[in-house]
């Protein structure tokens, strides 16, 4: 015969029954219907996981990483989330980290924890460089995370007239940037209307700012989702255009002035910016006049019809880039 408290499914194999705690292992009381009070009825309902994709330079990704993955791994022990490195998709392309955890009811999640410490690591050298940070003033500016995030979610960021996006700028002191979809890099997802979130400043604000921001996405999903193992636009990736000798025929120049204050951010550190559209357009390109010597300098293409083109079309991007984030800080 059964003991008080038990029921006998056979006559080897009793369930004990207990009675349901008050209170969950949080430490938050439970309520006669089952809910736990303090919980997110919102984020209950989502039941899926916080995801965040976070770009990194390809010179950078082995500070990320560390000796052996060791830095990575102990990212992974003492946040408890599933970080992935996409592979390079062309030389000294951009590389995605992949973060995601899944959602629960603290007020942090493990993927907004994660995401703290790889932009702190990405942001620590950059801090202690100000020549670096002098050069790299523009697109890709030194003390600058850039995430990928979902078209859908955009919206949520910039907000009616512009309004959210303002008060994150004003609440963190960053420069918060979304580039327009003809600026992505070639590592953003070829089957989703993917956007660049662009952050820079003083690494503290840089870091304000991406809390604030992570904690939105993360209570705006991505409508559609987002795979962990993604597709890359590799049809962005350009053939390598012939080379054209100046003596030939088809051999044209194009010349244009640029003002001083775009020159750094078109040139990118250590020349990486100018040396890939060089290589993405075959295109020859020179900057004439020395730093601070003018007001405005000289920029000459050099190639065929076509090479010229697609060179100017890039500079053009990059400077669009950095008008854009010079009126986003006014």
């Amino acid at each position: 015969m059964a003991e008080q408290g038990e029921i006998t499914v056979n006559p080897t194999v009793s369930v004990v029954i207990e009675p349901e705690p008050l209170h969950d292992v949080s430490g938050k009381r439970r309520r006669e219907d089952g809910e736990i009070e303090g919980s997110d009825p919102k984020r209950r309902a989502k039941a899926q996981d916080v995801l965040f994709r976070i770009i990194v330079p390809s010179r950078q990704i082995g500070k990320v990483i560390g000796k052996e993955g060791h830095r990575i791994q102990k990212i992974r022990e003492e946040t408890k989330a599933t970080i992935k490195i996409a592979d390079a998709i062309a030389r000294h392309e951009e590389r995605v980290i992949i973060i995601s955890s899944k959602d629960n009811d603290n007020v942090v999640s493990d993927a907004e924890n994660a995401l703290q410490q790889i932009a702190a690591l990405i942001l620590k050298d950059d801090d202690s460089n100000s020549e670096a940070s002098k050069v790299a003033a523009g697109h890709v500016a030194a003390n600058t995370i850039r995430l990928l995030i979902a078209g859908s979610q955009a919206g949520c960021l910039i907000g009616m007239s512009g309004q959210n996006i303002e008060k994150l700028r004003n609440s963190s002191g960053a420069t918060i940037v979304i580039l327009a979809p003809n600026q992505l890099p070639l590592c953003a997802s070829a089957h989703e209307s993917d956007r660049v979130v662009q952050i820079s400043g003083d690494v503290p604000a840089v870091l304000n700012a991406l809390v604030e921001i992570g904690n939105q996405l993360r209570e705006n999903p991505p409508r559609q989702v987002i795979s962990i193992s993604p597709a890359y636009n590799y049809s962005a990736i350009r053939p390598a255009q012939p080379f054209v000798e100046p003596t030939s025929a088809d051999y044209v120049t194009f010349e244009m002035l640029i003002s001083e204050s775009l020159v750094g951010g078109l040139i990118g550190r250590c020349g990486s910016n100018i040396s890939r559209i060089r290589t993405e357009s075959g295109a020859m390109i020179k900057v004439y006049g020395g730093k601070g010597e003018q007001k405005h300098r000289h920029i000459q293409f050099g190639g065929s019809a076509q090479q010229v083109a697609l060179a100017k079309q890039r500079v053009d991007e990059y400077i669009y880039s950095q008008l854009i984030q010079q009126a986003g800080a006014q």
